[in-house]
């Protein structure tokens, strides 16, 4: 069994698989991040109606951003305090890869696209199968950007309205989609990495931030 906990944006999302399967989820996305006091309390409030014990885990599951540096850090709080006590495996995945295998992908490629400030983007790319093409980075999405996507054979996916309705707004010839990111993508990825024993290295795991927080 595995823990999955996603905090990178809005949507506060715990889940619980088996084998590759969704046992149970909890997700609650709000323009207010509560994530700090949701967190704790819907990962003991899905263990408990299911009757599962820590120590029954394989391993937690944790969405790595980049996005929210806040979420992040909870999350990743949160994940640290129930792997270390209890000797859990801990696993890290992209929130842009978790996004990307939120949809059927018919085939093509993916660009996921997380809104970072203004009409900055956090950016990556998958093929068919959600072999990463490009690295995490920030990218300006403008209208030059998104036309040189017109005629390729992408899908883009964003996760809030703002960003859907703002590359539409640029280009409405885009193949585009809004998912909310949520741990019940990541359930299929993290079963994977445990078959493969990817295991991260608690003392030295870090959010994938991409660039430095803002600083006022």
């Amino acid at each position: 069994m595995i823990l999955n906990i996603e905090t990178s944006s809005k949507n506060c999302s715990v889940s619980i698989s088996s084998n590759g399967n969704l046992i149970s989820n909890f997700d609650l996305e709000e323009e207010r991040y509560r994530h700090s006091e949701l967190l704790t309390y819907s990962i003991q409030d899905i263990l408990n109606k299911n009757q599962i014990s820590i120590k029954e885990l394989s391993a937690v599951a944790l969405g790595i951003g980049p996005g929210s540096f806040t979420g992040l850090r909870i999350g990743f709080s949160v994940a640290k305090g129930l792997c270390y006590p209890h000797g859990i495996n801990l696993i890290g995945i992209s929130s842009l890869k978790i996004l990307a295998n939120s949809v059927n992908n018919n085939g093509k490629n993916v660009m996921t696209l997380i809104n970072d400030k203004d009409n900055f983007f956090y950016l990556s790319t998958f093929d068919k199968d959600l072999s990463e093409l490009t690295k995490p980075k920030i990218q300006l999405i403008d209208s030059s950007f998104l036309e040189s996507y017109v005629n390729k054979d992408y899908v883009i996916i964003v996760n809030d309205s703002k960003s859907y309705n703002y590359i539409k707004s640029n280009n409405n010839k885009i193949k585009l989609i809004k998912k909310t990111i949520s741990s019940v993508n990541m359930i299929e990825l993290s079963q994977d990495l445990l078959i493969k024993k990817r295991f991260e290295d608690l003392a030295y795991f870090e959010p994938l931030y991409v660039k430095k927080p803002y600083v006022n």
